[in-house]
């Protein structure tokens, strides 16, 4: 909608108050007092902004005597309840689609027996007439969406303003689609529908320095370290009573535990529930802020918490900077020669920390590798691809790592495609692709990073997609053996590329919508419906969530399958005081990317700046996580 300038604004807001002090109505019996409508606990606004979709809108109020109403463009803003009797009362108006190019407004009277009218102004965005990046955004998905043809059909209405990343233009339009089910797609695990692409806005920051780094020179850079007690991953629960049915109380249990953090010092373990805080349970009404102040503590916040175990006394922890890596465990097995990794995010900003991780592990002659991704949602491609690499080494020479398929116009416009997207392609086979890396990974020898096995076990649940199946499929496109361990994975082949844009009316905005899928080397593109685990194991078979090692039962069965030695089941944990029950997917509490985040992260052509800045962070789902939708 067009911005009216401020002094206009108020010139407009202050009129009709100027002009009923100027012109009070006269009428018999007492003169009310000068100005005074009468209209009292009204619930309209002085401006009231209508969407150019329309909208039917019903305002309550009391009265002092017989009331009556008028529009002043009865055209397309009609009063329906034109009059009233006194007391409490509802005014119902029908505002009209906005077909125009521009904005409109008219002014709504409410006149109450001889008092003053009192009023309020309607204005009317325009199809065309919003938020300046929405204009953007629907550019963006017109050229560039999986979905573009469809989405041009779709009605689209531009005068949404941003209230939030699931309450914008780009979420209106997207999930009213039909044909994006690749993006538009329902979580069986949430029971609801959940949309991939995304809008997100932070305050303005100002013009941004080129990001530099050493070793790995794809410029993606680490976050500053931020305050945090050491909570990597979490899920909520509902505890239960010994009937099994709710307290009304909820607790939060880490599923991952940052190396080093308070938390672990502390001994809190991977799949420990906190039950109180600060000696209070969480209920439906505090739990959200109970528990972003544990996800989001401010510098050197100390806080208390208990397990939910008999007899658990108080534990005192104070928040510290950390660094949020999504590197949990990189070691090798005692007593054995297989490597294992936990990796929580194919987040590019820590390649260099994750090729040092492979190189011990190469260093201490591992045979075998197990590779944890259950809690990975994906990320950055060319992560994925670089960790596939240095796994085959030799077998993923030369060879495809990942097929693109992009929206019809940008495969006909394939040069174009290709330069904007930072792709290779093939114009004899008319694909876009991108090979395994060999060697030089951004200014980085890969040659002592390679690990060269000839198989590879993931462990892998509901919350493995995106960027982490993209690794089992482009593996196994070229004959890799990969054996996959726990869950069905979540089903994610498309992705996206980043478009941002800096200092747009106050605000910096990252776009990322779906624009591609990807295929492995025999043209295989993942399952909507996840891939099937070659062996089905719960994390949860004995009753809960151990930790990350040996005795945890996904590890336990992939040790079982590589031939070294298998120790016993985990120990038992404390018995509970009361049950508990997941209530919601499992989340990760850092901002890390997520998705498949395509080759180039931030579109050149649209934002302005240099290729390789870093783009494609989740914020979103790391703002869902504080606010704790389920």
């Amino acid at each position: 909608m067009k911005q009216i300038p401020s002094a206009v604004r108020t010139a407009i807001l202050l009129l009709p108050l100027l002009l009923s002090a100027a012109c009070g109505k006269e009428g018999a019996g007492d003169d009310p007092a000068p100005g005074r409508t009468g209209i009292a606990n009204a619930s309209w606004e002085e401006v009231e902004q209508i969407a150019a979709s329309g909208a039917q809108k019903a305002y309550t109020f009391t009265s002092p005597a017989l009331w009556s109403a008028e529009s002043s463009a009865p055209g397309w803003c009609e009063v329906l309840t034109e009059s009233g009797p006194k007391g409490n009362a509802t005014l119902r108006i029908a505002v009209a689609p906005n077909t125009g190019s521009t904005a409109r407004s008219a002014t709504v009277r409410i006149t109450a027996g001889n008092f003053f009218p009192a009023s309020f102004k309607v204005i009317q965005g325009s199809p065309t007439d919003g938020p300046a990046v929405n204009a953007r955004a629907d550019a963006a998905l017109a050229r560039y969406y999986l979905w573009n043809e469809a989405y041009r059909k779709a009605e689209r209405d531009l005068s949404i303003p941003y209230a939030g990343p699931y309450d914008n233009f780009v979420h209106h339009t997207l999930m009213g689609m039909s044909a994006n089910t690749l993006d538009r797609k329902y979580d069986e695990r949430s029971g609801g529908y959940r949309l991939y692409s995304y809008l997100l806005r932070t305050p303005a920051s100002g013009a941004k320095a080129p990001a530099a780094r050493s070793g790995v020179n794809h410029g993606i850079t680490k976050p500053a370290p931020t305050p945090g007690y050491g909570i990597g991953s979490y899920t909520l629960v509902s505890f239960t009573d010994h009937d099994g049915r709710p307290t009304g109380g909820i607790g939060l249990c880490p599923t991952s535990i940052l190396p080093g953090s308070p938390l672990e010092r502390a001994g809190f373990r991977r799949g420990d529930i906190i039950a109180e805080v600060d000696g209070k349970t969480p209920t439906e009404s505090t739990y959200a802020a109970i528990f972003t102040s544990l996800l989001s503590p401010a510098d050197g916040a100390e806080v208390e918490l208990t397990r939910n175990e008999a007899d658990a006394r108080p534990v005192r922890v104070a928040a510290e900077r950390l660094d949020p890596t999504p590197i949990i465990r990189a070691e090798v097995l005692d007593g054995t020669q297989v490597g294992y990794i936990v990796y929580e995010s194919f987040d590019a900003a820590y390649d260099d920390d994750l090729l040092d991780a492979v190189k011990r592990l190469r260093e201490e002659g591992i045979t075998d590798l197990v590779l944890d991704l259950r809690n990975n949602g994906g990320g950055h491609v060319i992560s994925s691809n670089m960790l596939s690499s240095c796994i085959g080494g030799a077998a993923c020479r030369d060879k495809v790592f990942q097929f693109y398929r992009y929206n019809e116009e940008c495969m006909a416009s394939w040069e174009q495609t290709a330069e904007l997207f930072g792709q290779k392609y093939d114009p004899a086979a008319e694909r876009f692709y991108e090979k395994f890396y060999d060697g030089d990974y951004y200014g980085v020898d890969l040659t002592d990073r390679t690990l060269g096995l000839g198989r590879l076990f993931v462990l892998a649940t509901g919350s493995t997609a995106s960027a982490s199946e993209a690794l089992v499929n482009g593996l196994r496109g070229i004959g890799f053996e990969v054996t996959l361990i726990g869950e069905r994975t979540n089903g994610k082949n498309v992705g996206m590329n980043v478009f941002e844009w800096r200092d747009l009316e106050g605000y910096d905005y990252e776009f990322a919508p779906i624009t591609f899928q990807g295929y492995n080397a025999e043209m295989r593109t993942v399952d909507p419906a996840g891939i099937e685990p070659d062996f089905a194991v719960s994390e949860t078979e004995s009753g809960w969530f151990e930790d990350f090692g040996p005795g945890e039962p996904l590890l336990r069965k992939a040790l079982e399958l590589i031939g070294a030695a298998v120790p016993a089941p985990a120990p038992t944990r404390s018995a509970a005081v009361v049950g508990a029950v997941p209530r919601g997917p499992v989340r990760n509490a850092s901002v890390h990317p997520s998705g498949m985040i395509g080759p180039r992260g931030i579109v050149p052509e649209e934002t302005g700046t240099e290729n390789g800045e870093k783009a494609g962070y989740d914020k979103k789902a790391a703002l869902t996580a504080q606010k704790f939708g389920e």
